[in-house]
């Protein structure tokens, strides 16, 4: 596994997202995006378990209107930003998978992993 540069941590407001970013998870090029809340970051696969596709439509804009839920501009789906869990749309009931994330030294840091 090696660390990866995302971003500054600065780069993103909180509430807010940033991505999508290209990295290399479990041996396949993945689109993965960082959600921020204060301190805390979390990271998700850019992928909809309803019909597998990116979640947002322009760069860094995965939040819906309110900021409260990550949403997929495909179908309104809306999910948790820090548990992944759909909680309105067609795919209620299943979650974004996850993308491991962490602040060091200011920057958001993930994994490769071949």
């Amino acid at each position: 596994m090696t660390e990866i540069i995302l971003c500054d941590l600065a780069d993103i407001p909180s509430p807010g997202c940033k991505g999508p970013f290209s990295v290399l998870h479990d041996g396949v090029e993945t689109l993965v995006f960082v959600y921020r809340k204060g301190s805390k970051v979390w990271g998700w696969l850019d992928d909809c378990p309803h019909v597998h596709a990116p979640l947002e439509m322009e760069a860094d804009r995965f939040l819906n209107l309110t900021g409260e839920y990550l949403l997929c501009s495909m179908h309104g789906a809306h999910f948790d930003p820090k548990t992944g869990a759909c909680v309105l749309g067609p795919c209620k009931g299943r979650s974004l998978r996850a993308y491991p994330v962490a602040i060091l030294n200011g920057k958001v840091i993930g994994s490769a992993t071949p």
